[in-house]
């Protein structure tokens, strides 16, 4: 089954979000850095979140991008590019792009797990995904990897 998470990716900058895009589609990853109490989030990263789930990237609440979960957790920790900070990784594919500046109820914490399928950031992420999914099946895309 499909888990749907949200996520921000910035290393304690929020105006890193214009690289982040770059991030995104030239190194196809996501990740999180280390930081003192980050320990539930890289469980999390690492244990619960499974290839084929969907993420929701997010700049506070503002929505950047939807991406699939393509293959498994791994740490970096010789980078020496300007995502030396994203220490846990996972590749992605990038499914869609936010251009009409839509936000997301819950804006903080970087990484959540959609629990409640009535909640309204759940509902948003999901039906993004449901979109996405009509087009790439008219496109004759696989929807899974």
């Amino acid at each position: 089954m499909t888990q749907y998470w949200h996520m921000q990716m910035h290393p304690d900058d929020q105006s890193f979000s214009e690289v982040l895009h770059s991030i995104l589609e030239n190194k196809k990853i996501i990740g999180l850095g280390k930081w003192a109490g980050g320990q539930v989030e890289k469980e999390d990263f690492f244990n619960r979140m499974k290839v084929n789930d969907i993420v929701a990237i997010k700049n506070g609440g503002k929505l950047i991008a939807l991406v699939q979960v393509i293959g498994g957790a791994y740490e970096v920790n010789d980078d020496e590019s300007e995502t030396d900070w994203i220490v846990f990784r996972r590749p992605i594919r990038v499914l869609d792009w936010d251009i009409w500046g839509k936000t997301l109820p819950q804006p903080r914490k970087t990484l959540v797990i959609c629990s409640s399928e009535n909640a309204e950031t759940t509902k948003i992420i999901k039906e993004w995904h449901e979109k996405v999914n009509e087009v790439l099946t008219k496109r004759g895309l696989s929807l899974t990897v």
